[in-house]
């Protein structure tokens, strides 16, 4: 279990703090997780258990192998807190939406645009245009010369690069877990905005707004994750030593030191989609 203010000697955040933070449950063994009150109870064999305020919960990320109790489910649903549960390899398999935030503005734009017949043609040039901005960010930033490239072939080339500071199966991982961290932003941003599960969007999945808007949002990321493993790789060479596979907890430890930046450009995704259908509707 990971919590982003928590002091390296547990894992309980300190009462007075604000605002709220993400909860990051990544067993190795037996864990359960209920509801005592209005908290959430996580307890594992031979450990005491400990409690988390809902209050004090932005988001959860779960691994699968944790056992939740209905309850406490339906408690995050009613308190507005998303939880997404991912497998080891950091892959998302299932999602609960909690109730949507008041700020429904692009949302009401959103379903009203999605009237029309042409609709879903559009929104995925939009979404496409808007990758590929994001893309050649990403590829200027990691020392690449501007050019025409299209998205697929910077996704092509900035891969070899993380597989040549690590294997591909580091490389593959590593990429999973940062998008599934970044997807679980992403629902509890969209879920502020409005789209959750009681919506006509959120019920139908379609389109399925977090998941593309992620796409983009992870472009963002990419030097941070190329930066950490080229780190890796250095310190692992420096020492003579075989480079070492990361586990999750670092990989949410390079996530949450890009919080600020990744809720801003987060934001300005939102807000450009939010521009656009103003134009559009």
């Amino acid at each position: 279990m990971i919590r982003r203010d928590a002091p390296r000697h547990g894992l309980e955040p300190a009462a007075t703090q604000e605002p709220p933070v993400p909860l990051y449950l990544a067993p190795q063994g037996e864990t359960w997780v209920g509801l005592d009150g209005g908290a959430l109870r996580v307890s594992q064999p031979g450990r005491a258990e400990r409690l988390f305020p809902l209050r004090r919960v932005a988001r959860v990320h779960t691994n699968t192998r944790a056992d939740w109790e209905q309850a406490a489910l339906l408690a995050c649903a009613e308190a507005g807190i998303p939880v997404v549960f991912l497998d080891d390899d950091g892959l998302v398999v299932a999602r609960l939406l909690g109730r949507p935030g008041e700020r429904d503005e692009l949302r009401n734009r959103l379903v009203t645009f999605l009237l029309r017949p042409e609709a879903p043609g559009m929104l995925r040039h939009w979404m496409d245009a808007s990758r590929g901005r994001a893309a050649r960010w990403a590829a200027i930033k990691l020392g690449r010369r501007p050019g025409p490239a299209r998205t697929a072939e910077i996704r092509q080339w900035i891969n070899g690069r993380a597989e040549h500071l690590a294997n591909p199966g580091i490389a593959r991982q590593t990429r999973q877990w940062l998008r599934g961290l970044a997807y679980g932003w992403m629902e509890e941003h969209l879920a502020d905005l409005g789209f959750a599960r009681t919506t006509e969007v959120g019920q139908a999945g379609q389109p399925p707004l977090a998941a593309d808007l992620t796409d983009i949002l992870f472009w963002y990321l990419e030097p941070a994750r190329l930066g950490w493993l080229e780190r890796r790789h250095l310190a692992a060479r420096r020492k003579g030593e075989p480079l070492r596979a990361p586990d999750y907890r670092e990989a949410v430890q390079l996530f949450e030191s890009r919080q600020v930046r990744c809720a801003l450009r987060g934001r300005e995704i939102t807000g450009s989609l939010h521009r656009w259908l103003i134009h559009e509707t």
